[in-house]
């Protein structure tokens, strides 16, 4: 008969996922980042009077 191996210990992790704002929040500032510049820009265009 074969002993079997000590099971790995492994250090303890978060198993609760980040609430969904949290997980949002990483994707929707990026997004907001870029909607800014854009908006910026087209606002620079406008101002510029495409001259």
């Amino acid at each position: 008969m074969c002993a079997s191996p000590p099971p790995a210990v492994r250090p303890r992790t978060r198993t609760v996922p980040p609430p969904l704002g949290a997980v949002m929040s990483r994707y929707v500032a990026p997004l907001g980042f870029t909607l800014a510049a854009v908006w910026v820009a087209v606002v620079f265009v406008l101002a510029g009077g495409g001259h």
